[in-house]
């Protein structure tokens, strides 16, 4: 039993009608941070009388305590117990993204709504006004759906709810949305021809260099962008780079941008380089010493052209986009189908899954184990072809 603010003990008398005497006493709900009261009568209040219902209010907040309902906890106040464990556990780019969020949830599922009340039908409306009848991507509302669950699976495991109906529902795609899920898995990654044949043009246009260099790098290290950029001098040995940050400029300049942890444990990794790799990274260090002042072994390596900032997502991602328009090209450019392109060139050569998924930081073998199988589908294919020509 806690004490009020002002110091007085908790339990005070009331005088009933009948002349008995109600004890009451407060105590505080640790989850909801509400005050409860509890309750006994005695025949009369005496100091012996005091002494007694002390013991029994005692206990009866005990047993309060032990089998506590948590009934009465709101959404809101789910969040504020919630949100600083979901803080410390995962990186600002995530935890960044949760307001907005919750901003989407709050609309259709009230703040003062009890968690305990929540349903399955609760959890639809929300997907249903979000997506299925709504104006907003697939993916946003898959992610909104997620930080629900995270938030319900929290009170789970507090023992404030008994289950997460959230994990009853789902998000179905639209019709029109299907034939791009079930895209095929080429799109995801370039052969060979086409990847010369972008380098070769960004390479004709002067002021996409840096850009067609880091995407040689990418295509031949099978590095996440974040991870590229925040690669620093002193993680090149000459023959290997440590990969161990990734770089989160996450609502802020790329000037004021912090080297975080990479996205899992598996991200932290030292990769071989083949030659090419390392002339650019040369190339890089080279331009950077004699144009950069107060270049040094704690600056970054990829930088952007004469500056001391790494190129951004945004500026590299921009000129493939120019570069897929401007060669009519039939797959969508990003930054990340390079690293999809590298699971496909390591497959080529029978690498074993587990060394590629080493290599590229993997800790779900999904992607991977889909454009291997694929790729590795294609060459048992070229095999048996050259087998039937002899």
């Amino acid at each position: 039993p806690q004490k009020l603010q002002n110091g007085e003990e908790n339990m005070w008398p009331e005088q009933l009608p009948n002349g008995k005497i109600k004890f009451f006493e407060r105590y505080k709900n640790p989850y909801t941070n509400k005050w409860r009261r509890v309750s006994v009568t005695l025949e009369t209040d005496t100091s012996r009388a005091r002494k007694k219902a002390q013991r029994i209010l005692d206990k009866k907040i005990k047993l309060k305590l032990i089998s506590l309902s948590t009934s009465d906890m709101t959404l809101l106040e789910l969040y504020n117990m919630w949100f600083p464990y979901y803080k410390k556990l995962v990186k600002r780019s995530s935890w960044i993204k949760v307001e907005p969020m919750m901003k989407h949830i709050y609309r259709y599922i009230p703040k003062d709504v009890l968690i305990a009340k929540i349903d399955e039908d609760l959890v639809y409306k929300l997907i249903d006004n979000m997506y299925t009848f709504g104006t907003l991507s697939l993916n946003y509302t898959k992610q909104t759906r997620t930080t629900l669950s995270t938030m319900l699976n929290f009170a789970v495991s507090k023992k404030l709810i008994s289950s997460n109906p959230v994990l009853k529902t789902k998000v179905t795609p639209k019709k029109e949305e299907e034939a791009r899920i079930r895209k095929r898995i080429e799109d995801k990654y370039l052969e060979n021809e086409e990847f010369k044949q972008i380098l070769e043009y960004m390479y004709s246009k002067p002021k996409r260099k840096t850009h067609a260099l880091i995407s040689e790098v990418l295509y031949l290290t099978g590095l996440r962008y974040g991870e590229l950029q925040a690669l620093r001098v002193r993680d090149y040995d000459g023959k290997t780079l440590s990969v161990n940050g990734t770089l989160d400029y996450t609502s802020v300049k790329i000037s004021e941008a912090k080297k975080t942890t990479p996205k899992n444990l598996y991200s932290y990794r030292k990769i071989d380089l083949p030659n090419r790799v390392i002339e650019i990274i040369e190339e890089f260090l080279l331009e950077n010493r004699l144009l950069v002042k107060g270049y040094s072994d704690d600056s970054f390596i990829f930088l952007a052209s004469h500056k001391k900032n790494p190129l951004s997502l945004r500026s590299f991602n921009s000129v493939l986009a120019s570069t897929e328009e401007e060669l009519h090209f039939k797959k969508h450019l990003t930054s990340h189908i390079f690293r999809h392109s590298h699971i496909s060139l390591l497959s080529e050569l029978n690498l074993p899954l587990k060394v590629i998924m080493e290599r590229v930081g993997h800790s779900d073998p999904k992607t991977t184990l889909a454009i291997y199988n694929h790729v590795t589908k294609n060459a048992r294919k070229n095999a048996i072809d050259a087998l039937n020509k002899l």
